[in-house]
């Protein structure tokens, strides 16, 4: 048999199955360990985003707040079940006051999808705070969207156009190259190299808070 021309052909297989099986159930034990690490991952960004209205409210520092999870998100954060909206919604409660809320938004990235956790103030038209929860852009280019200095762009701007405000720049949102300062509040920076990935950004951002307040603050569903 050794001397046939099947003998490593079956040996292969027989190797093949046997590290495959091994695999599967190396796969099937850690199974839950890496979906229990995606979840704390996920609630952590939930956290990060609302800490600042948290801190605001409580006193407590934005970073101790996001340094004793997961107590403090089961004690501020509340899950919400929204039947239209198809993603997350969660609030920031402190003493049975409603403080803002995130929601799971996505987009379409050069690549691919992108989903991102954003926190709104309770009038739902102004981000607190921006977070990548996924995206397929390429290392070192694209993905660099998930940088703090370009995601803190977006902290405290108007997302939801005020044809009564001379002040609303949201409809003139523009990029400019990363190297340059901002000459006024309608410019934000491009991550280099990248400039529909960062486009892409704004684009989901416009759209999905729009939808989000034309949905939700104006039939008061929340």
């Amino acid at each position: 048999m050794k001397d046939s021309f099947l003998y490593p052909i079956i040996f292969m297989l027989i190797t093949v199955l046997i590290f495959t099986g091994i695999l599967a159930v190396m796969y099937r034990l850690s199974q839950g360990k890496i979906q229990a690490h995606i979840d704390d991952s996920y609630n952590r960004k939930v956290l990060i985003t609302l800490a600042g209205v948290i801190s605001d409210k409580t006193g407590v520092a934005e970073d101790e707040i996001i340094a004793a999870y997961p107590e403090s998100y089961d004690e501020y954060i509340v899950p919400i079940a929204v039947d239209s909206f198809e993603r997350n919604v969660f609030a920031a409660k402190v003493d049975d006051e409603i403080l803002g809320y995130a929601f799971e938004i996505a987009g379409n990235g050069l690549w691919g999808s992108m989903s991102a956790l954003v926190s709104l103030n309770t009038q739902l038209d102004t981000i607190l705070e921006l977070r990548l929860v996924s995206q397929m852009e390429t290392p070192g280019l694209g993905a660099r969207i998930e940088e703090d200095w370009f995601l803190k762009q977006f902290k405290d701007r108007l997302f939801v156009y005020n044809p009564e405000s001379d002040s609303d720049v949201s409809k003139k949102y523009e990029f400019i190259a990363e190297t340059q300062t901002p000459k006024d509040d309608s410019e934000l920076r491009s991550v280099t190299g990248a400039t529909i990935t960062s486009s892409a950004v704004l684009q989901m951002l416009k759209d999905e808070i729009t939808y989000i307040y034309n949905a939700f603050e104006r039939e008061e569903q929340l």
